[in-house]
């Protein structure tokens, strides 16, 4: 692929899905509507790769040149929950050019890696499929984890299927070897150069720790792909009955024999790759006997509420659990509040909700199917009482906090102004206590504080005059775009002065509320500066000619 197509379709993907699904969409994304900055970032971009094809390579240990044109920042990371109480994602927070430039290396190989893989006609990678690109979606919306859960529900009907194998690999992004990946990259008919400036990338990212992918971005998805291509082909050529969405598996057996002899040879073909199964989470279940009654007839699931309806009537079989995928990447804490549809609501009200509601004030664990219950509980019902011990409830139950807050601020219009204010107070004293909050939690409470009916600017302000630099990566930002819409002239004054101890992320944010909030008189000289010292950063200077 030309560097002036990959360089397009990671702009307009850019555009069209932002840098990342995991954190809100940045303002820096929007930059490029405008034609002039577009066009520039284009050009330089252009001209990078051009400047790297066009080096000579005349030994290995010149491939690190290649890193030195790429010209990157090195990585940061923002945990969030995954599957359990204490199972915490990395994921990847990369600076905006950094992130275009990753996408750009990566879709310019992204057709040699889609060839190799398994035929889509064949129904058996369900994950992340190229399409032709337009617009900037990259992947073909068709293959997505609902349609590999249909296709699994299909398989079990069988009868030749008695013996159903469900596995994931364990910690797959973060335990993916990069040198095996790049290993796998050469036996593709892709340049040597490209393959050795990803992995000379992927190493500075990882710190030279030789494992891990970035988490959060497409381009990180097409290599992960990459990464289990020999694996597919292995159990192919073993005519092994199976379907992969990313890391998680289905085998479909004819007896138990089989299925022990297939999931062994999963087994071994992975630690070739130096990757292992979750033993503890691999479950192999006898489907015999529910071929008509506990699998749903197949159908088009149109719209959102149609699968979250599907997931609900499956309950009874450990096939249908409802599963949640974070930016791609499975995992059950939920995290976004999704609307019931009319029906769900008025069952929930005419269900008594007080066993839901007396087990989670008295639970010491809990599952996040029974939170989300106790949340539309407590909402559709208007239990205000129960609203004002939420947040006794996320004391207990941390993890789920962005969930809570995205409930609060979708329904905030329905929630009294008493309920409102006690909540606002709790949380403003739990961000304020100085006691340790994870960084996704701190990240949620800012957006619940910023909100319309829950807003505590002088809150936030105050917190983020006490934030520690080791307080996280994101949560600096995260404060600031709060803060935003209600910061005073003196204020933004105060702000200014954070600059040079900011990272990327809050000066650009620092930069854009200096621009709304001062006169020229007072901002012009210091953008001045800014642009002689800072001309190297795009998207800084961007920000400063687009506010």
């Amino acid at each position: 692929m030309k560097n002036s197509e990959a360089v397009k379709i990671a702009l307009q993907n850019t555009l069209a899905e932002g840098l990342t699904d995991i954190f809100p969409r940045p303002f820096e994304v929007d930059l490029l509507k405008n034609e002039k900055f577009y066009n520039k970032v284009r050009d330089e971009l252009i001209n990078t790769f051009n400047s790297i094809d066009s080096t000579v390579i005349k030994h290995e240990k010149d491939y690190g040149k290649l890193l030195d044109i790429l010209k990157v920042h090195p990585i940061q990371h923002v945990l969030y929950p995954k599957k359990e109480a204490f199972d915490y994602r990395r994921c990847a927070l990369i600076d905006p050019l950094d992130t275009i430039k990753y996408t750009t290396l990566v879709v310019s190989i992204s057709r040699e890696i889609e060839k190799a893989r398994i035929a889509r006609g064949k129904n058996v990678i369900f994950s992340y499929r190229l399409q032709s690109m337009d617009k900037g979606i990259i992947f073909n919306p068709k293959y997505t984890y609902t349609n590999f859960e249909k296709h699994a529900r299909a398989e079990i009907k069988k009868k030749t299927v008695k013996v159903l194998v469900r596995c994931d690999i364990a910690n797959f992004y973060d335990r993916l070897n990069l040198h095996r990946l790049e290993s796998n990259l050469h036996s593709l008919p892709i340049e040597k150069k490209r393959v050795k400036l990803i992995n000379e990338l992927l190493l500075l990212w990882a710190n030279r720790d030789s494992y891990g992918l970035p988490v959060g971005g497409n381009a990180s998805r097409i290599l992960a792909e990459a990464a289990l291509i020999e694996v597919d082909n292995y159990l192919v050529s073993h005519e092994v009955k199976f379907s992969r969405f990313v890391d998680d598996y289905r085998l479909f057996a004819k007896d138990a024999k089989q299925a022990h002899y297939w999931i062994s040879l999963l087994i071994e073909r992975l630690s070739l790759e130096g990757l292992l199964i979750n033993q503890s989470k691999t479950r192999i279940s006898d489907v015999s006997g529910e071929k008509a009654t506990s699998f749903i007839t197949l159908k088009r699931l149109e719209t959102e509420k149609e699968q979250e309806a599907v997931k609900k009537e499956n309950t009874d079989t450990e096939l249908k659990k409802a599963t949640r995928i974070i930016s791609g990447y499975s995992g059950t804490i939920p995290t976004k509040f999704k609307e019931s549809t009319e029906n769900e609501i008025k069952k929930i009200q005419e269900s008594d909700s007080q066993n839901i509601i007396k087990k989670i004030n008295s639970a010491i664990v809990i599952s996040p199917d029974e939170f989300k219950e106790y949340c539309k509980a407590i909402l559709y019902n208007k239990n205000w009482k129960e609203f004002e011990k939420l947040v006794d409830v996320l004391e207990k139950f941390p993890q789920f906090s962005p969930y809570a807050v995205d409930m609060l601020v979708k329904n905030e219009g329905i929630i009294p102004d008493t309920v409102c204010q006690k909540i606002r107070d709790s949380i403003s004293s739990w961000l304020l206590g100085g006691d340790y909050i994870s960084e996704y939690m701190a990240i949620a409470f800012v957006k619940l504080l910023s909100s319309d009916k829950f807003k505590d600017t002088e809150a936030l302000f105050s917190y983020f005059r006490s934030l520690k630099r080791n307080a996280g990566n994101y949560i600096g930002r995260a404060i600031l775009e709060g803060l935003e819409p209600y910061i005073t002239r003196g204020e933004a004054l105060e702000i200014r002065q954070y600059y040079n101890r900011a990272d990327r992320w809050e000066k650009r944010q620092i930069i854009k509320i200096v621009d709304k909030k001062l006169m020229d008189a007072e901002k012009q000289a210091w953008f001045k500066n800014i642009r002689m010292n800072e001309s190297n950063e795009v998207f800084t200077i961007g920000t400063i000619q687009n506010g």
